[in-house]
């Protein structure tokens, strides 16, 4: 068995290389609604195509009780790639939130509803596309007792959103000022000073009290040798397994997903997209023995962050 040359990308939103038409499909998801075979399931996701178009596909994931969770258009039939409009709903039926996608960022309108139906928010997100950060404008906000707090962009926000709670004013549809909140993903507190929305500086202070200093509130994980030392590591050390062929052109890749730990080591390795024959079991052999990162950063501190890589392997073992 001889080890193959692999190319691999950096999972970003693309258009399919390949036309299909496909059966209506159904994977379970876990509660990061990654694909799952164990029975303790908590979504469905049916994948179909898009009004018979080959290179759209129709995402509708529901609840375990059986109520739609999510609908989006996606350019893939095995990943979110969306395109589009995305609409989220209570576990009730009732509509959550309603997003603009361009080339699978969040690129557009956003209008939110609590429970009850009574509106919460509308937003304008941008996506940048080479920082991944993104920039918001509230333009309308009402708390739950329906009363607004933010109109044309002006008031004050107050909001949990994703384990984070924070609050501050809203001027010109954008932050501004001295905003405080609270987050459960770093088990933390921050004071973040806010300019015409640009955030220019903020302070965490962890569970024993330790001060965090930091001037953008993420910073993604990455190999401590730079992304390209990675690829090689994982093009040295992937054995194809026996079996796997393809045809000219063809390019076979499984998707593997991870999250990077607080101390940057990859742990919860999973195969979203599988090849068979031992691929998926091998990228996870690989990836085990991977040197640790340095872990992401979010609000100067250390977070367990998720991350998805497409492995594409070229050739086939002898």
């Amino acid at each position: 068995m001889k080890t193959n040359l692999l190319t691999i990308t950096i999972l970003l939103a693309s258009m399919s290389f390949y036309a299909q038409i496909i059966e209506p499909t159904r994977y379970n998801l876990d509660s990061l609604h990654y694909p799952t075979t164990k029975d303790d399931y908590r979504y469905i996701r049916v994948v179909e195509n898009y009004k018979g178009q080959p290179n759209l596909f129709l995402f509708t994931e529901y609840y375990r009780s059986g109520t739609v969770s999510m609908k989006a258009i996606s350019t893939s039939k095995d990943e979110w790639k969306f395109e589009g409009p995305r609409i989220d709903y209570y576990e009730n039926g009732n509509k959550k939130r309603e997003t603009q996608y361009t080339k699978n960022r969040i690129n557009g309108q956003q209008v939110e509803w609590y429970e009850n139906q009574n509106k919460k928010s509308e937003k304008i997100i941008k996506t940048d596309s080479k920082t991944l950060q993104t920039v918001t404008q509230i333009l309308q906000y009402w708390n739950e007792n329906n009363e607004q707090k933010v109109i044309d962009g002006n008031g004050f926000y107050e909001d949990t959103n994703g384990g984070t709670s924070e609050k501050g004013e809203i001027k010109n549809s954008r932050k501004q000022g001295v905003w405080t909140g609270k987050s459960k993903i770093t088990n933390s507190t921050f004071t973040e000073t806010y300019e015409n929305g640009e955030l220019i500086s903020g302070i965490s202070i962890d569970n024993n009290n330790m001060e965090h200093p930091y001037q953008v509130l993420f910073i993604k994980p990455e190999y401590k040798e730079g992304m390209m030392a990675f690829y090689q590591f994982v093009g040295k050390n992937y054995r194809t397994p026996r079996g796997v062929q393809s045809k000219p052109g063809e390019k076979p890749k499984l998707v593997a997903a991870f999250n990077v730990d607080t101390d940057g080591k990859l742990v919860d390795i999973k195969i979203i997209k599988d090849l068979g024959l031992g691929t998926g079991e091998e990228a996870v052999r690989v990836l085990t023995k991977s040197p640790n990162w340095n872990s992401g950063i979010f609000r100067g501190i250390p977070a367990k962050t998720a991350y998805t890589l497409p492995i594409v392997i070229q050739g086939a073992a002898n």
